[in-house]
């Protein structure tokens, strides 16, 4: 390398590189490795001395450090060595290549080190099986039946040779009948460096290899087999049997067979899987002076039992209730027929208030931010709800200061997002480099909205603008034909009446025009729209009028549905009951429908949350409504639940822990399999309502339909 520095005649300094490439051979850097087993034959149990010499490439012997690995050959043929040849990863040929350019100007010294997250769990795998499986293993007696089957049968990371190059490993083999291959790399303390193989082969002059699934489900009639191999120069007359806890076996356990020199045969039993955890298997052969006896080689515990499965699909279902005065309320479970007691459960949940679950879905919070530059859609998708829960914390007086802290710190955060994103035109695109979207846009102008009436500090100019663009985008909107279209001025309507930008003469031409076009949830919107911008207009009782015309009413209580869903506009069964909730909520709290709805919507949780995180929000946004119109926050009362007439669960609310869940939950061995199960809810005297859900997680095998709900 030859650099000129600057000078009168240089303004710049120059640089100049040549290279030339010397190849030198590694041959005199690898060593040879040998490895001899101490015999040519071996069985099952039997200990294996392995001799080791270690010499360069003159022969003369060398002091290294040796790994060995004794691993079954079947499975090095299934994957190649996950590390390169050791000759070849210290001394291969390297390409030439370089960085320059960064390094001569910057320098990281003093900048944050980078951590990368460590990966929690305690590895080992294979869950609690083995737990399960020792069942049949109580009383199990010593005998001489193989059942210590492993891939790997000795991993030693260091081996030091001798002065004279020599070393001696000497390892009892597990009970594989298969090629066992010795791998060994060597390196020195001057970096020669080599590696090589040696097999053995572990067998028996007569033997026996199972032949199973890797499980069995209940009820499974099949044929299992085992193949008896002679290893012999003469035929074997052999006796062939099968033990079996967790089987049937429809014919005799023993079986006798002739197996030809050096040959093989297969024997088969007809069997039936009963109802047990795991099926205990072991096979037997015996002749001449031979028998072998083995367990399958996979399986669950140390005996390699197969589980036997039950054919069975999942399924859930859910009621709820509310008790708002001194009362019981009996609900009858009926559990399926031909269901599983190993698997499913039932949890009784109860609330003394809907802010209870209010802040359960606190978790929304804390799921998984986006990385990266975010979209004006991803900003909202976690916003909504944080504005959600901030909002019921300001109006029903909740004190919970660490959250909201946090929400105080998320929600400004997002605030300063929506407003850098938010076009010239006044909208919002769904991401950086895609057009103004109305939807999202009328989204933001909403969440804007319900952020200020939480008490955060919003710009007048950025409400204003999203104003403007959705006013022009609803005056857009002419001889709308399709029912989305309808929908979507609604919540256009609903957004600008929301922010005090709606005119209502807007709205009455859109409830003339297209009232019979609107899903039920669009003419929530439209009540809502009303009773802000004309609470006395007659139409809100026509709306009402064809809400309670179009709810569908259940034993978990009262919801409503799209004609067909309407994913354009983001809407699910969830949000529209909401937003119906929050629309009897305004106008008429007492409503019929109201109490029942908001059963159906805390049946819909998952958990605690709901499907999605914009469901979320939404039913946060109406359960919010509902709370401050009924005045529930001052219950104070006791309550027992039952089961089957014994008593379960019981407590009290009083108003200092309204925002408390008792949850309780029972396997199904404790309900009666034929009968109908009674759950006994008893709330006691006192100010309040008492909010129950029931819910029952069972695995049944009888009537399977096929389901579907739709791709999400």
């Amino acid at each position: 390398v030859v650099v000129k520095g600057v000078d009168a005649t240089n303004q710049y300094a120059e640089m100049r590189l040549g290279m030339t490439e010397l190849i030198v051979s590694p041959e005199q850097l690898q060593l040879n490795l040998e490895m001899t087993p101490d015999r040519g034959f071996y069985q099952p149990g039997d200990e294996v001395t392995y001799d080791i010499l270690v010499t360069n490439q003159q022969g003369q012997p060398v002091q290294a450090d040796v790994s060995v690995a004794l691993v079954d050959l079947a499975v090095l043929t299934l994957l190649p060595d996950n590390a390169p040849p050791i000759g070849e990863a210290f001394y291969a040929r390297q390409p030439h290549r370089s960085q320059i350019g960064a390094g001569l100007f910057f320098s990281g010294e003093g900048l944050e080190l980078e951590l990368p997250d460590e990966v929690g769990g305690r590895g080992g795998g294979g869950g609690d099986g083995g737990a399960e499986a020792a069942v049949f293993l109580d009383g199990e007696e010593e005998d001489e039946t193989r059942r210590d089957f492993r891939d790997t049968a000795h991993w030693e990371g260091r081996l030091t040779t001798n002065a004279n190059g020599r070393a001696a490993l000497t390892i009892s083999l597990p009970d594989n009948l298969t090629t066992w291959r010795l791998s060994a790399k060597a390196v020195t303390a001057q970096t020669l460096v080599g590696q090589d193989y040696v097999d053995i082969v572990s067998t028996l002059p007569l033997l026996i290899r199972p032949v199973t699934p890797r499980f069995f489900t209940v009820g499974d009639v099949m044929l299992l087999g085992a193949l008896v191999h002679n290893n012999t120069d003469a035929a074997i007359d052999a006796a062939v049997s099968l033990q079996a806890v967790g089987l049937t076996l429809n014919g005799p356990a023993e079986q006798s067979v002739t197996v030809a020199a050096g040959g093989q045969a297969l024997i088969q039993w007809p069997i039936t899987a009963e109802d047990f955890p795991f099926a205990d298997l072991v096979f037997r052969v015996s002749g001449g002076a031979y028998e072998d006896a083995t367990t399958p080689t996979f399986g669950v515990g140390p005996n390699n039992q197969i589980p036997i499965l039950r054919y069975a699909g999942q399924d859930w279902v859910a009621s709820s209730g509310v008790l708002d005065e001194a009362g019981r309320r009996m609900e009858g479970v009926l559990l399926p027929p031909e269901f599983d007691n190993r698997r499913g459960s039932v949890t009784v949940t109860v609330n003394p208030s809907l802010a209870a679950a209010v802040l359960d879905a606190m978790e929304v919070i804390n799921r998984p931010r986006y990385h990266g530059t975010r979209c004006a859609q991803s900003i909202l998708d976690q916003m909504l709800p944080n504005v959600a829960i901030a909002r019921a914390l300001a109006q029903l007086g909740l004190d919970n200061p660490d959250m909201a802290a946090e929400l105080a710190r998320l929600i400004n955060r997002d605030l300063g997002e929506l407003q850098r994103s938010q076009r010239s035109t006044g909208g919002w695109g769904w991401c950086h480099n895609s057009p103004d979207d109305p939807v999202t846009s009328a989204y933001a102008l909403l969440t804007l909205v319900k952020a200020r009436e939480a008490g955060y500090e919003v710009s007048d100019n950025m409400i204003s603008r999203g104003q403007r663009y959705i006013g022009n985008q609803l005056a857009d909107m002419e001889r709308l034909t399709q029912r989305y279209d309808a929908n979507r001025a609604a919540f256009f309507a609903y957004a600008l009446a929301e922010s005090g930008g709606l005119e209502t003469a807007a709205l009455d031409e859109l409830f003339s025009d297209y009232r019979n076009l609107l899903d039920p949830y669009a003419k929530g919107l439209m009540v809502l729209a009303y009773h802000k911008a004309a609470p006395q207009s007659p139409n809100v009782a026509a709306l009402l009028s064809d809400l309670n015309n179009s709810a569908v009413v259940s034993a978990t209580g009262a919801h409503w549905e799209d004609e067909t869903r309407d994913w354009r506009n983001w809407n699910s069964d969830t949000r529209g009951t909401a937003i119906i909730i929050a629309a009897l909520s305004a106008v008429e709290p007492d409503h019929p429908f109201a109490a029942p709805a908001v059963s159906w919507l805390m049946t819909a949780r998952t958990a605690e949350l709901w499907p999605s995180s914009h469901d979320t929000a939404w039913s946060l946004l109406a359960l919010t409504d509902w709370m401050a119109a009924t005045g529930e926050l001052n219950a104070n009362y006791g309550y027992s639940i039952a089961l089957n007439a014994s008593a379960w669960q019981e407590g009290r609310f009083p108003r200092d822990n309204l925002t408390e869940t008792d949850a309780d939950t029972s396997g199904l061995e404790n309900l009666l399999a034929n009968e109908v199960n009674f759950f006994d809810s008893e709330r006691g005297g006192g100010d309040g309502r008492l909010y129950y859900n029931l819910h029952l997680t069972s695995h049944a095998a009888a009537h399977l339909e096929a389901m579907n709900r739709g791709f999400i």
